[in-house]
């Protein structure tokens, strides 16, 4: 008897070991946000309809920077923020006394971002993806 109960723990045992070897990324895990976020990572800048740039009157840059822990930029107001995405829906905190944040409906079009703020006014914003050097190079030529 004392050995069939030893076996049964012993099996026990290794099937929840061999449970504990499932996928690397479990649902819900921070690799799996990582990959959401992925088109995102990047230095978008502002632009306007026509692709020009925006804001060049005030001398500001008109930026966003994401970064792939879900952190960011907004070179405008200088400020960093967090940002969580959910399908089509990116929301952005910002990390200021105020607690501002800002939910928008985004779409990645080759190197363009647009973001519509989910609110009242609607308002849409385009950015353009800023490539690295030696991508711009090539694009160019």
């Amino acid at each position: 008897m004392k050995k069939l109960i030893s076996a049964i723990i012993c099996a026990v045992l290794c099937l929840g070991l061999l449970a504990g070897c499932g996928s690397a990324a479990p649902s819900g895990s921070g690799n799996e946000e990582a990959a959401l976020r992925e088109p995102l990572v990047g230095t978008w800048n502002q632009i306007t309809d026509d692709g020009s740039p925006s804001l060049p009157e005030m001398g500001i840059p008109s930026a966003y920077i994401f970064n792939a822990d879900g952190t960011g930029l907004d070179t405008f107001w200088n400020m960093s923020f967090t940002y969580q995405t959910d399908g089509e829906k990116i929301h952005i905190a910002y990390d200021d006394n105020l607690g501002e944040d800002w939910d928008y409906i985004y779409t990645i079009t080759g190197n363009t971002l647009t973001l519509t703020r989910v609110d009242d006014d609607a308002i849409t914003m385009l950015y353009e993806k800023e490539l690295p050097e030696e991508e711009s190079e090539t694009v160019e030529e």
